[in-house]
Parts: C-alpha cells; sequence; structure tokens
C-alpha cells in the first residue's frame, strides 16, 4: 500500500517537536523574567486566588487543578497539547510547508507559544477561551448572527471575570463593522485610525467619569514602578504627559505604531532577542492588513468579523500594554483568532 507524506501535516508535526523541546529546556535558556508572571501565578505569596480578575482566576485555576505543584516544563508540556490539538483542528493549510513569510510569521508564533505560554500563565487560558470564537463563526451549523451573538456573550463574560478589556472587544467591533460599510476609497486605513479613535473616545469617557485614562489604569502605572529596570527594555514610553484628552490621542496613536509596528523600537538592534521580536510584530501587522484588504474586498462577512475582533485587540493594546514583549506575549494568546485569519482560505477541507 503506498503511503502519501503530506507535507503540510509533517511541518505542524515538526513545529510540535522543536516547541517540545523548547518548552523541555526553557527554564535553563530563558532569562528569569520570562518565569515571573508564572512564580506569582504558582506561589500566590499573598493569597490573592479567587474567580475574578486575571490573576486571582488564573491563580485558582492552577491551584484546583493541581497542576501548579508540578515542575514548569511539565506543566509545559501539558498545555503544549492543548494548544497544538486546538490549532490542529481549526485547520492545516495546504502550502504550511512552503517557505513564504506569511508561514515564517506563523513558524515563529507557534515557537513562541513555547517560550511565552508554555507554563503557568494567564494567556492559557484566554488561548482556549477564545479559540471557541473560531469554531463558531466557521460553522456552516450556526447561522452569522448567532455566531456572532455567542461570540459577544463570551467576551464579555471574559471581560467581566477575567480581563475587562475583552469586553470592549464587542462595541468597538460594532464600530468598525459600521465604518466598513460605508464606501470611501481606503477602507483597511479607516477602520484601522476608527479603531484608535474609538478607544481613546472610551478611555476619555473612562477619565470623565473616573478622573483616569486607560493607559493611566495600566501601561503608566506598571511603566513608572519598572522604569530604569534592566528588565524593561522594550517598555513603551509616549511623548506627551498624560495630562489631557488631546495628550492621550496622541500617545495611543505613538502606543499603537510602537506596538504593532515598532520601527522606534529598532534602537534595541543590539539585542538579538528584542530585534526579533521587533521584525516578527513588523511582519505580523503587515501581512494582516493586506490579508484584511484582501477580505473586506471579497466580502468575507464570517471571517471580516474575526478581523474586527483582532483589529479592537489591537487598538486596546495601544492603551494596556506597557511594552513589546507584553504586547507579543499577550498576541500569543490570542493566537486561534490571528492563524484562522492568515489561513482562513487555504485550510485543507479534511484535516
Amino acid at each position: 500500500m503506498k503511503v502519501t507524506i503530506q507535507k503540510n501535516k509533517v511541518t505542524f508535526l515538526l513545529l510540535f517537536i522543536v516547541s517540545f523541546m523548547i518548552t523541555l529546556i526553557a527554564e535553563y535558556i530563558l532569562p528569569e523574567k520570562f518565569f515571573y508572571d508564572a512564580q506569582t501565578i504558582v506561589f500566590d505569596i499573598y493569597n490573592e486566588a479567587g474567580f475574578k480578575g486575571s490573576y486571582p482566576l488564573t491563580m485558582s485555576f492552577y491551584k484546583y487543578t493541581l497542576l501548579g505543584k508540578l515542575p514548569f516544563n511539565v506543566v509545559g508540556i501539558i498545555q503544549l497539547c492543548f494548544y497544538y490539538f486546538i490549532l490542529y483542528k481549526i485547520g492545516i493549510p495546504k502550502d504550511f510547508h512552503v517557505f513564504t513569510l506569511k508561514n515564517l510569521v506563523m513558524y515563529l508564533a507557534f515557537l513562541m507559544i513555547a517560550i511565552f505560554i508554555a507554563m503557568p500563565s494567564k494567556e492559557f487560558i484566554t488561548f482556549l477561551y477564545i479559540s471557541q470564537i473560531v469554531f463558531v463563526i466557521r460553522s456552516r451549523q450556526i447561522g452569522l448572527d448567532v455566531a456572532l451573538l455567542y461570540s459577544f456573550f463570551l467576551l464579555i463574560v471574559f471581560g467581566v471575570f477575567f480581563r475587562s478589556y475583552f469586553a470592549l472587544i464587542p462595541f468597538i467591533s460594532i464600530f468598525l463593522y459600521l465604518i466598513s460599510k460605508i464606501k470611501y476609497t481606503n477602507r483597511t486605513l479607516g477602520i484601522l485610525v476608527t479603531s484608535i479613535l474609538i478607544i481613546v473616545l472610551f478611555s476619555v469617557t473612562h477619565s470623565i467619569i473616573n478622573g483616569s485614562y486607560f493607559s493611566d489604569l495600566a501601561r503608566n502605572s506598571v511603566n513608572e514602578i519598572r522604569e530604569g529596570s534592566a528588565d524593561a527594555n522594550s517598555m513603551i514610553i509616549p511623548p506627551l504627559a498624560n495630562t489631557n484628552s488631546f495628550a492621550e490621542l496622541v500617545n495611543t496613536f505613538y502606543s499603537f505604531f510602537s506596538v504593532n509596528f515598532p520601527i522606534v523600537e529598532l534602537k534595541h538592534f543590539l539585542s538579538p532577542r528584542i530585534l526579533m521580536f521587533i521584525i516578527w510584530q513588523i511582519l505580523f501587522t503587515v501581512i494582516f492588513v493586506v490579508r484584511f484588504s484582501w477580505a473586506i474586498n471579497k466580502r468575507e462577512y464570517k471571517v471580516l468579523w474575526i478581523f474586527y475582533f483582532l483589529f479592537s485587540y489591537l487598538a486596546i493594546q495601544s492603551v494596556f500594554e506597557p511594552d513589546l514583549g507584553s504586547a507579543i506575549r499577550h498576541k500569543i494568546g490570542m493566537l486561534p483568532l490571528i492563524y484562522y485569519v492568515f489561513y482562513y482560505d487555504s485550510f485543507s477541507r479534511k484535516v
């Protein structure tokens, strides 16, 4: 009997094997700062475990599943199997074995699973939870309206119990959908700018009601503590003091490009690790925007909503992320959505 070797599946398997090896030795080769979050989650020094908030909920997860009792690399291997199984169920692109820039970006993303989140991690919960959206929206048995309502519900619940900014995604996405229905020359640029303006509007509204901008709650408060630390090399420092709404607007646009198109971070070219992250992030953003422009021209309505979710997420990162490393780690938590929009038109029918 003739055995047919499918190169795309072999490539997927090789990525899993390499990720497996990285996970086994990660504790011995990665800087200690890569494990700060994992240590905080597992040791729970201040007894913060609970069921609301990303840290308390994650602490409870590892406490009650007893995963927190295992060595980090063992936890990483267990989680790695879940990550790759979910990606496998989404599908393996027919041309996944062909060396292209798009595939290179995804190969690196797969390996960054092992580097960033194959250990006790909040992103493990994000990855598992968010992956539901892909399976619901792509389902032929579920209509788009029902799929969207369910996705909105998932995101709002996740915002209430895990990270509050996830609850903003449905509302920003609806605005982006409405803007996309207007006929004008460059809808891709329009969607990008609109997503930033909407998050600024939400931030200003929050400031009027509660007295602080979103960036003050997250990025600025974290970076004030870490300023001058050797562990904050890729820290995002906005150009203006955050004293008014105009400064928040300027800082958000600056931070959006610092996070998603970080040319300004090339000053770290002597750091190979940061340089790799910068190159990956720039390539990711370019490919993502190009893929969106194709999808919107072809009116791929189902996949467009996942693009709207991701555009919303990228805009949210511009006010919440303290540094480039955190931004990329959090993107890996959203990998099921990213993987799908990168390859939605090239998955094999039978996986």
